[in-house]
């Protein structure tokens, strides 16, 4: 949808593919009006090459609605008629800002691009709407009756998916992730790949573009990979990237015969 501003909602922009204004937004059912709050950068950094982390004190009451892993906020430069809509990366009751990882995008006729954030220093001016969308449905007894998940994630498509898995929804399952990146350059998160072993979770970093790179881990793309090791048809799957990956993903899972309702994505 609104892509490198997200991969985490590509798929919705690209199942609708018409200029989004605020107005549209809301007529295409894609959340409530945007309530704006002034706010600011507290910390940014680079997460890889393309990607950079940055992290926001959510407003007064507004970290009440984020609930659920895979919900997102909108961002806008201070009176800006358009912005864009980030996952948060960190998970529902985690205790500071919220994070967020951005990947760089020019603008277009839907969305003002991420460079005035990506290339932002701390303390630069901003404003933030409430939580909005549904997230994963992974809560409550979503997963019921499911042995094992299988997690789909490529670039900045990795926010939502991290948001899941340290939220502690998927405890008590037998959990893979499959994460694409085009280069080991530009996956990021690599640092956290251990302790989210340490969660329970079996972590299969996929680089599509490997020669020249030295890389020695599984090479081509998500779906692929996980077709070889074998995917159980008593699972779920939640995927978050570009159309061409979540396309390969549900035709993966059909293939499978894994439920259609078990197949997840964050709006």
């Amino acid at each position: 949808m609104f892509a490198s501003s997200v991969d985490a909602l590509h798929l919705l922009h690209a199942a609708r593919p018409v200029r989004v204004s605020r107005s549209a937004a809301i007529r295409c059912g894609w959340g409530p009006d945007p309530i704006w709050t002034p706010n600011s950068i507290t910390s940014i950094s680079e997460a890889a090459s393309g990607l950079v982390s940055l992290t926001i004190a959510p407003p007064d009451g507004v970290a009440d609605g984020f609930v659920t892993p895979g919900q997102y906020v909108q961002i806008r430069q201070p009176g800006a008629e358009k912005a864009g809509f980030f996952a948060i990366a960190s998970a529902p009751g985690a205790e500071g800002d919220f994070e967020f990882l951005i990947k760089e995008t020019p603008p277009s006729d839907w969305s003002p691009g991420t460079g005035w954030l990506t290339g932002a220093s701390a303390g630069t001016e901003l404003e933030m709407s409430q939580v909005m969308g549904g997230g994963f449905k992974v809560t409550g007894d979503a997963l019921d009756g499911v042995d094992s998940v299988l997690c789909f994630a490529a670039g900045s498509g990795i926010s939502p998916i991290r948001s899941a898995i340290e939220s502690g929804a998927l405890k008590g399952k037998d959990v893979t992730l499959y994460y694409g990146a085009q280069t080991p350059a530009q996956m990021a998160y690599s640092d956290k790949f251990e302790s989210w072993e340490k969660l329970g979770v079996t972590v299969t970093p996929v680089v599509s573009k490997a020669e020249g790179t030295g890389w020695e881990g599984a090479t081509g793309y998500v779906q692929d990979v996980a077709k070889a090791a074998g995917v159980p048809s008593n699972c779920a799957m939640l995927l978050c990237g570009m159309k061409g990956m979540a396309e390969g993903v549900k035709a993966l899972a059909s293939e499978a015969g894994v439920a259609e309702d078990k197949v997840l994505a964050n709006f």
